[in-house]
């Protein structure tokens, strides 16, 4: 083992956390690593070769001026009570540390976040940018949220511009990542979880705290996503694609188009259509399709909480059913996830937007298949009691907080209501 290195990196580690790295100033306090302690677990005492390895090779760093140490009372020239870090001899500890200054690292770190913030128009991704320079400057330190390795640091970096300049783009993960890190999975191992973080934190869009969404919802928003994005539907709509028309209506029994097709879609009526229903859950939505579909009525495949692309195409569907004076509806679970699901449509897209069989008469009705919550789902079901926005379903929020359960829309597949 190099006890050398080993005794500089402890003490620089010790150096870099303290008041007199961020002072700057080399005089002060010092810098004391107790060697008989659980700061330097190697030095045993017990092992005579070991010590008085140890021993030597504090001597040699004291003599070459890196560091200053004591001998333990009554133990002098045996066993070593404490060293300590020169500080006016740091520039050379790290060279035999072999071992870049934190300083130097948090400069070159800033000077990539600078470039990077000159670069991006996401808000979410600058307001990052900004809050990691702002601890860099002001703690002299990289924080947790950006990777202290630089390689990875750039890679991140790398990510955060690619997914910026995306515009309406969707990625493939492990596209995405073969394509600019020549690795089908290093972004799954090396960014993955990280981006999540930075996404749940300053999307300004959503609260996407809530735990309702998964991993892969949240990574949709930046456009990176596991398999292609589709959207099914079922109705009555003609439309226009690269300057050819196209009728819908004949798919009486639904289908999907993939987001290229959706950016190039220009919706031209919806005839016949008198409302549009959204379905949270595929097996409802099949369900409906086949079963109770009327000529009247477009049934939308929602899923959960809805990438850009699906609500580039809720919003096409959107322009042009309120030019027909046609009502919207959303079918979704009488949950935390469901009431998140239908305002987020709502407040985003459609304004005029109502539940469908999401209210206490249905709730009731649906007795035998209820769900208990615990206490901790409680309390964040009864926060959105004090949002406006929630207001469509308070009563029924109330109602499953005394009852203390909850109604998955696929209950309704398993009765004759």
């Amino acid at each position: 083992m190099n006890y050398k290195k080993l005794i500089l990196n402890r003490l620089l580690d010790k150096y870099e956390r303290s008041s007199a790295y961020r002072s700057g100033q080399a005089s002060g306090r010092r810098i004391f690593l107790n060697l008989c302690s659980d700061e330097f677990p190697e030095y045993d005492i017990e092992n005579t070769q070991t010590k008085e390895i140890i021993n030597s090779v504090v001597i040699d760093l004291a003599q070459e001026g890196l560091i200053g140490f004591e001998w333990m009372r009554f133990e002098k020239n045996n066993i070593i009570q404490r060293i300590w870090l020169k500080l006016d001899s740091l520039e050379k500890s790290y060279r035999y540390a072999d071992r870049i200054p934190k300083r130097e690292r948090v400069k070159n770190a800033l000077h990539k976040i600078y470039e990077a913030k000159a670069r991006v128009t996401s808000p979410w991704i600058y307001d990052y940018l900004e809050e990691v320079q702002t601890w860099m400057e002001q703690k002299l330190s990289i924080p947790p949220s950006f990777p202290e390795e630089g390689d990875l640091a750039e890679n991140l970096l790398k990510a955060l511009l690619l997914i910026d300049s995306r515009n309406e783009d969707e990625y493939l993960e492990r596209v995405f990542s073969l394509r600019y890190f020549n690795d089908s999975k290093y972004f799954e191992k090396n960014l993955r979880k990280r981006l999540l973080g930075i996404i749940r934190k300053y999307w300004q869009e959503e609260d996407l705290q809530a735990e309702e969404w998964t991993d892969d919802e949240i990574l949709a928003l930046a456009g990176i996503v596991k398999t292609p994005e589709y959207v099914e539907f079922c109705g009555s709509m003609t439309a226009i694609i690269r300057d050819r028309k196209v009728d819908f209506s004949p798919l009486i029994h639904g289908l999907a188009i993939n987001a290229p097709t959706i950016r190039e879609l220009n919706i031209k009526a919806l005839p016949g259509v008198k409302r549009v229903l959204f379905f949270e859950n595929k097996a409802n939505y099949v369900d409906y399709v086949f079963k109770k579909r009327t000529d009247d009525e477009f049934l939308v495949y929602h899923g959960g909480f809805y990438s850009p692309v699906k609500g580039l195409f809720f919003k096409k569907l959107y322009d042009i059913a309120r030019t027909q004076n046609i009502l919207f509806f959303h079918w979704g679970d009488m949950d935390l996830g469901g009431f998140q699901i239908f305002t987020r449509l709502k407040k985003q897209i459609i304004p005029e937007l109502k539940p469908y069989r999401m209210d206490v008469e249905s709730f009731i009705a649906m007795k035998s298949f209820w769900q208990a919550f615990d206490d901790k789902y409680a309390k964040a079901l009864e926060k959105l009691l004090n949002q406006k926005d929630y207001q469509d379903f308070h009563d029924l929020i109330r109602l499953m907080l005394k009852e203390r359960a909850r109604l998955e829309q696929e209950a309704f597949l398993s009765s004759t209501q």
